[in-house]
């Protein structure tokens, strides 16, 4: 019978198994090409089992992250493990076998000791174009997931240590930035990489009997931490639902609902009662409805332990084959962080009763987002060369009981980056006239909702096709207020504002917009809920909302 390791010796393999992912989110970030990466930061890494269980998460995009560990367990299913060998990497990005959307490439590659399998290393990363039917491959009036760019099933893209040239070669016929893509793609090689050499060290530190027994006992600490943390939750059931505007294949609002079950020291959530899945692009494939509802769970149970897959252990997940957040294949989903979003929004509503010190209002889900892309043929170029670019803009974190929101934040499973100004102008035909936050924009309250962001561009090119898209545009869908604070403001676009062509848009677009020079499009995040009642705000709060132009 094997001894179980010290707690000392656990909890030091448990952090250097964290640095290793953090060091792998750095050989990954400073290889990358293109600025949604590096610039803005959504990508992440990870280390897992053989089993499939998540040894450790660099602290990325947690939306991307949850959804490792099922397209772990689809691939294990297509290519068994015996046949893994030394200098592997698998591709996958099938939404339909674990993934996300489409341009979220994910990598997986073994890591051997003495001719071992003791872990797998994985990155995955956002690529600005995968193909499809328009630049930056995401577009919401899509019904279908093969109109959402290149497919990979679970396939090696690199043989020990040989690049596949035919996946090689589709991947160069299929996208319209094939530098970028392939620069992208090697970079996540260099993650997963880094992963191989730093663990095989650890293993040979600790031997692979021991890195087993270190790995099993930071999943069982997980495990008991979280169910020790369940059991002294009031045990019931919480059911919260989460409103979001369609206005693509229907005026109708589509309804999440979230049915949480606390009962000894385990979870249960349903999704039972969402809308059923639609005709166009914001369908949630299963991974990214595990991720987010994993994401809401970190933040209320455990978020001050390293998350691992043991965490995962008390907590079981359903909902019904062909609702909107467990799509029939072959559903588009290629805009499903809409509704992942209100994924996790319905949870925490659901569990703020159970959790009042960890929860907070609602945090603005709008993910406003401007894409572009076409030729850049602005008069200082030597010559015209295509571009792509994409811009995630933050908004208003919902007020708790013990402090006011956050302002201009990527929240709940996003974590990104606003693109810098000067990256915009550099690589592409786009001028950022405007950054500011938005007096007002967050819900009154004892602790006050965090401000949304405006954001104007301009387009400096003769042409170019584009999007502004955004949700949380009404007061039905507006961040809300928790225990008496006000709602947050809600989301805002606005073409040619001040001009004859001037158009108000208040939700997501089911089109791409073709652009002219000179047009102008401003986005208006949506601001955070208000907590608590706004009559027991203190007078030097409010003073200091005056002072620093909160309001």
């Amino acid at each position: 019978m094997s001894q179980e390791p010290a707690t000392i010796d656990r909890d030091i393999f448990q952090h250097q198994l964290v640095g290793i992912a953090e060091e792998m989110s750095r050989a990954l970030r400073r290889s990358a090409y293109s600025s949604i990466i590096w610039d803005m930061y959504d990508y992440a890494t990870a280390m897992f089992t053989p089993d499939g269980e998540m040894l450790a998460q660099s602290e990325t995009v947690t939306a991307q992250l949850g959804t490792m560990a099922t397209a772990l367990s689809h691939l294990r299913h297509a290519i068994p493990l015996e046949t893994w060998k030394p200098g592997d990497v698998l591709i996958c990005n099938d939404p339909y076998k674990g993934c996300t959307h489409t341009p979220d490439i994910t990598l997986f590659s073994p890591v051997f000791n003495d001719g071992e399998l003791i872990a797998v290393a994985s990155t995955i990363a956002h690529h600005i174009d995968i193909g499809g039917r328009f630049p930056g491959t995401t577009v919401v009036d899509n019904v279908e997931v093969f109109a959402e760019g290149l497919i990979f099933p679970p396939v090696r893209f690199i043989e020990e240590g040989r690049q596949n040239p035919i996946i090689s070669a589709f991947i160069e016929s299929n996208v319209r930035y094939p530098k970028a893509c392939f620069g992208d793609l090697r970079a996540q090689v260099a993650g997963c990489r880094t992963a191989e050499r730093r663990l095989a060290e650890l293993a040979q530190q600790h031997g692979n009997a021991g890195f087993r027994r270190l790995a099993a006992a930071t999943l069982d600490y997980g495990e008991r931490y979280t169910r020790a943390v369940i059991a002294d939750l009031p045990g019931g059931t919480y059911e919260a639902e989460t409103l979001v505007e369609n206005n693509i294949s229907s005026d109708e609002l589509i309804h999440v609902r979230a049915r949480v079950t606390v009962e000894g020291n385990a979870i249960a959530v349903d999704f039972a009662g969402s809308s059923d899945q639609v005709r166009c692009a914001l369908n949630v494939p299963w991974s990214s409805t595990v991720s987010l509802t994993s994401y809401a769970l970190k933040c209320l149970l455990t978020p001050d332990i390293p998350q691992n897959g043991g965490c995962n252990r008390p907590v079981s997940i359903s909902a019904p084959e062909g609702c909107i957040l467990n799509p029939r294949r072959a559903a588009a989903v290629g805009s499903r962080h809409y509704i992942a979003q209100a994924v996790a929004d319905a949870v925490l509503k659901a569990l703020a009763p159970a959790v009042p010190g960890r929860s907070a209002a609602g945090a603005h889900i709008s993910f406003p987002i401007f894409r572009a892309g076409g030729l850049d043929d602005r008069p200082q170029m030597p010559t015209p060369k295509p571009f792509a670019i994409l811009d995630i803009i933050g908004g208003g974190m919902g007020g708790s009981r013990s402090a006011d929101g956050l302002n201009a934040v990527d929240t709940h499973g996003g974590n990104c980056s606003i693109l810098s100004a000067e990256v915009m102008e550099t690589f592409s035909p786009v001028r950022v006239l405007k950054s500011a936050l938005i007096p007002g924009s967050g819900g009154d309250g004892m602790h006050r909702g965090g401000l949304g962001i405006e954001r104007v561009y301009e387009i400096l090119c003769s042409s170019a096709v584009g999007s502004a898209k955004l949700q949380q545009s009404s007061a039905q869908t507006a961040p809300w207020g928790a225990d008496g604070g006000a709602r947050g403001a809600e989301g805002v676009i606005l073409y040619n504002p001040g001009m004859v062509e001037e158009q108000a848009v208040t939700a997501v677009q089911s089109k791409p917009q073709l652009y002219k020079r000179g047009d102008v499009i401003v986005i208006r995040s949506a601001g955070g809920g208000g907590y608590g009642d706004p009559a027991k705000r203190s007078a030097d709060d409010r003073a200091r909302d005056i002072e620093q132009g909160y309001i």
